[in-house]
């Protein structure tokens, strides 16, 4: 079985192999199944932080003597565990030793381990999986055994059972928190599906059996929902599977609704709104279905307002600006819940000089963090203002947009630029704003400024507003900008149906801007 480190370095290796690691190997052949366990333990002491004796175990041979112990049915469970943490921490080392593990076909060992009943097993064997997954040198063909592209973790049973042991009966009593061996396995509990969906998020393909999560601990569910939403996330296929799944009779979008009630914690209220959003977004469920507009949407305006936590009000506003973006109902809607116009302003103002704010950590965590508020509100502001004429006059007309705007265009962060020049394009849809605000507030200087040395996401849709801006019928055209074709290093074409930045020479030199 070929499971060596590739030659050079198995030589360079080779040569500082040191007695003691030959001692760790040697004692896996132990006839004693007591010394053998010790021998793993001993070993995975050994190799904790400790690249180069990790190096040396797997020259000599330790990764198939763990395989084969961690699959003997003789071996018992707690060897078995010592064996998948010792080759989770392998795969913790270095890029080679994770492909050493893969050339030794750790995967379907672990995959197997996954169907055993006891749960710090699964949990070693899970963790083990994410090192690997999630290691740049893995392939992703590696998640799939056949030409219908289902993953292997579904194919080998090991989600289903899973599933399954969230309602086993050592999860019954999770209230009574004060007992340590509870705490221990709400711990494993949740750690279980929170690598299920690290694992995910590299395919999202994968098929959970929903009925056990969505019925446990509240603390579970919330790692459930967490799953669900990166599953569903710009994927229909999952997403179709996901909204026609029957949990006690219900469909699993009437499960998540429940979860939008206000008596509910924020983040389940959140959490559950992102999934019906991206669940809708993916095609699953249509746009003026009731649970988006009367439910969904609603509580994601909840989430803006200035009594949540600066998460809260920036992953409210981030998700509704996704939500709403190709739909003009939607957005026609959301402009007029609950003052959503004005509330955003308010994002511009945190935290204010009156900030009720005392505890002085977080105090100092929203200031950091304030960009990100800036952010999530010319994003929204773009998605609302994406179509409908009154709604772009509402916005400009709300206090110093436009300043505000201006000023975004100049911050630090590349992300609020982004969002500010996304926001700026989308006002620049209308006619009159092109012929009054953008004229008054000279929007093309900043913007000029903007394109130089910009990302290339920003290229494309700054480049896209600047050609807004020379329209025929706007005045910023006129002795203002030359985008001087011939003779000059800055020449700009841009396919403004697709936003495909098709040819753009940079930088403009500062006198073709006047």
């Amino acid at each position: 079985m070929a499971c060596l480190l590739e030659t050079p370095i198995r030589m360079s290796v080779l040569s500082e192999v040191t007695a003691s690691s030959r001692h760790y190997v040697d004692r896996l052949f132990d006839p004693d199944p007591q010394k053998v366990l010790q021998g793993v333990i001993d070993m995975k002491n050994a190799v904790i932080g400790n690249n180069k004796q990790k190096a040396n175990l797997i020259v000599l041979g330790a990764v198939p003597r763990l395989l084969y112990l961690l699959q003997q049915e003789t071996s018992s469970t707690e060897l078995k565990t010592e064996c998948a943490v010792v080759l989770g921490s392998l795969a913790m080392g270095t890029e080679n030793n994770v492909k050493s593990l893969l050339d030794c076909h750790i995967i379907p060992a672990l995959l197997q381990g996954l169907l055993s009943p006891d749960l710090k097993f699964i949990e070693a064997c899970l963790r083990c999986l994410r090192t690997i997954f999630t290691s740049p040198v893995t392939p992703e063909e590696l998640l799939y055994t056949g030409p219908d592209h289902q993953t292997i973790l579904f194919n080998h049973g090991a989600v289903q059972n899973i599933a399954h042991l969230l309602t086993s009966p050592s999860y019954k009593h999770l209230s009574a928190m004060t007992d340590f061996k509870t705490e221990e396995l709400v711990r494993q509990k949740v750690s279980t599906l929170s690598v299920i969906g690290s694992l995910a998020s590299r395919r999202a393909c994968l098929r959970v059996r929903t009925e056990s999560a969505l019925q446990a601990s509240p603390v579970v569910r919330m790692q459930a929902l967490k799953c669900f939403s990166v599953l569903a996330f710009e994927n229909p296929q999952v997403s179709m599977t996901l909204v026609n799944v029957l949990v006690d009779g219900e469909l699993l979008p009437q499960i998540f609704v429940k979860m939008l009630q206000r008596d509910k914690p924020i983040e389940m209220q959140l959490t559950s709104a992102k999934c019906l959003t991206y669940m809708c977004r993916a095609g699953a469920i249509r746009t003026d279905d009731s649970c988006i507009v009367l439910k969904t949407l609603p509580c994601l305006v909840r989430m803006c307002s200035k009594e949540r936590l600066l998460e809260e009000r920036v992953e409210g506003a981030e998700t509704l600006a996704y939500l709403i973006e190709p739909d003009v109902e939607l957005q026609r809607i959301a402009s007029i819940t609950d003052h959503l116009i004005a509330m955003l302003a308010d994002y511009f103002k945190y935290p204010s000089s009156v900030s009720a704010i005392t505890d002085i950590k977080r105090l100092d965590h929203d200031l950091k963090h304030a960009h990100e508020l800036r952010q999530a509100a010319f994003k929204l502001y773009a998605s609302l203002g994406a179509n409908d004429e009154d709604i772009r006059k509402k916005i400009i007309e709300t206090e110093n947009m436009m300043d505000r705007i201006v000023t975004g265009l100049s911050e630090s962060s590349v992300k609020v630029r982004l969002a500010a020049v996304r926001c700026l394009h989308s006002l620049s849809r209308s006619v009159q704003q092109l012929r009054t605000s953008f004229q008054d507030h000279a929007v093309w200087k900043p913007l000029m400024k903007v394109l130089q040395n910009a990302p290339d996401e920003i290229l494309v849709v700054a480049s896209s507003m600047l050609c807004n801006l020379l329209l025929e019928f706007s005045p910023s055209k006129e002795g203002r900008v030359s985008l001087c074709s011939l003779g000059c290093s800055g020449t700009y074409y841009v396919d403004q149906a697709g936003l495909e930045l098709k040819k753009i020479h940079l930088p403009l030199s500062p006198e073709c801007w006047d």
